[in-house]
């Protein structure tokens, strides 16, 4: 795990000294062919920090919540 961390640190500190025209373009094409990945991991982190943090969502916000999924 701390290889893959290493190497996670590595890739993004080479990204971060890209042009900034660059790392537009690279962004966007990582949105373009890895979006279902990204929102997934966006979820889990968010779901992640909230349980973390002990802030749980009421019932009234879960059941927006998964009504919003089917939208």
């Amino acid at each position: 795990m701390q290889i893959q961390n290493a190497t996670a640190h590595s890739l993004y500190a080479l990204y971060e000294t890209l042009p900034t025209e660059t790392q537009q373009f690279f962004l966007q094409e990582l949105l373009q062919k890895q979006a279902e990945k990204l929102e997934t991991l966006a979820l889990y982190m968010a779901c992640k920090e909230a349980k973390d943090e002990n802030e749980f969502l009421t019932e009234d916000e879960t059941i927006a919540f998964i009504d919003s999924l089917s939208q």
